[in-house]
């Protein structure tokens, strides 16, 4: 299994996750290191409740919250281009059936 990888506008995004496709044949994204000071610094405005979940996601990966705000957005914007092409998102817990994922 891979990571899941995907292109947006030239760029290969990695969202961290490892692939659920079985057969996927995907190769290492390239990237610049997360940890390089090549890109840019943006300020961000957020809500404590934004704040909170932010951290939570880093501390249960083990990374920084800026690369942990990567990955959610690398994240979204998978899901959000698999939408626009016609995907579902499911989810199955376990011992139940699988539902399909709605976003608003």
């Amino acid at each position: 299994m891979g990571t899941t990888n995907f292109t947006l506008q030239g760029k290969k995004l990695d969202t961290g996750q490892d692939s659920v496709v079985s057969g996927e044949n995907q190769s290492p994204s390239v990237q610049d290191s997360p940890n390089s000071t090549s890109g840019k610094r943006i300020s961000v405005l957020m809500t404590d409740e934004a704040a909170e979940l932010l951290q939570y996601l880093a501390e249960t990966q083990g990374i920084s919250k800026s690369e942990a705000l990567r990955k959610a957005i690398a994240t979204e914007a998978y899901f959000l281009k698999e939408r626009k092409n016609g995907s579902q998102i499911l989810l199955q817990k376990p011992n139940e059936k699988i539902r399909e994922v709605i976003f608003r």
